[in-house]
């Protein structure tokens, strides 16, 4: 045995480095943050430190409780999964106030968030995959602004053409005040992946509805959604996969630093300008084919 313990120590020190994450997400909303987080929440390389809700009461399609719908999914994601033992925080029910002395919309989401970027050192950076309104992220800043240095923040949102920032978009418009929020935090990494960028990846129904069925249990579970979601949709675009897949494979996506909105503090701010969108769709079939084995 004693033979044995120098070997282990070596291969321990060998083992890559995992990144670790929280991620969040609007997932009632639409189609494809269920397929972001099934591709995030199983890929090798991410150690999920959280999975909490974000609220999208903004949308013209909102009905009722929009943060306990997407609270749901993704617990049911986790099961499906045999993820339990991550954590599911639910966010604000409501956007970031836009006054009085405190404008922060409190949840515990929000709380845990702060307590787990304070725990990440400055060089190892916790990841935080926002796919949705920013709501959770932003309180957790008014909470502590010191966690700032402490985070990287991945953001699908927003559109930008040729350096010009457009924020009617529908992630912008679900909580404007968040958003602001986070490009106002300095010391805050952002790396944002427009909407009209992220539009380059689309999944047609009729060659991804037979791998889905192939994928047991949660394939039907993907489709399930896409078929009540949007019944007889030839194809949806999957914007935050688009946001996922950055993280995990930067080398598919072309980006450059460019100034952040001029109403913001002026600071440099990563944007997505290109994506390889077939590479991206076929590392998530790859992926979903490996967990249904």
């Amino acid at each position: 045995m004693t033979r044995l313990l120098p070997l282990l120590l070596l291969a321990i020190l060998a083992a890559p480095a995992q990144t670790r994450v929280w991620l969040d997400a609007d997932t009632a909303n639409e189609i494809d943050d269920l397929y972001a987080l099934t591709r995030a929440l199983t890929a090798p390389g991410l150690d999920i430190a959280g999975l909490s809700s974000a609220q999208w009461k903004a949308s013209p399609i909102a009905e009722g409780n929009t943060l306990e719908a997407s609270q749901l999914l993704n617990e049911a994601l986790l099961g499906l999964l045999g993820k339990t033992s991550i954590p599911a925080h639910r966010g604000s029910l409501v956007p970031v106030y836009w006054w009085g002395r405190d404008r922060a919309a409190y949840s515990g989401a929000a709380y845990h968030l702060m307590l787990e970027a304070r725990k990440a050192a400055p060089d190892r950076k916790l990841t935080v995959v926002a796919l949705g309104a920013l709501t959770n992220v932003a309180t957790a800043l008014m909470m502590d602004p010191s966690i700032a240095a402490r985070m990287r923040l991945f953001w699908l949102g927003a559109e930008v053409r040729e350096g010009v920032w457009n924020k009617s978009e529908f992630n912008c418009l679900n909580d404007i005040h968040a958003l602001n929020e986070a490009l106002n935090a300095r010391d805050l990494d952002i790396s944002v992946m427009p909407a009209n960028v992220a539009a380059q990846l689309t999944f047609d129904y009729a060659d991804a509805a037979p791998r889905l069925r192939a994928a047991g249990r949660l394939g039907e579970f993907l489709l399930s959604r896409w078929n009540g979601h949007a019944p007889g949709a030839a194809s949806w675009i999957m914007w935050d996969l688009a946001a996922v897949e950055w993280l995990l494979n930067p080398a598919l996506v072309e980006s450059k630093l460019m100034p952040a909105p001029p109403e913001n503090t002026p600071r440099q701010v990563r944007v997505a300008t290109s994506i390889d969108a077939a590479r991206m769709r076929a590392n998530f079939w790859e992926a979903l084919a490996r967990i249904a084995r």
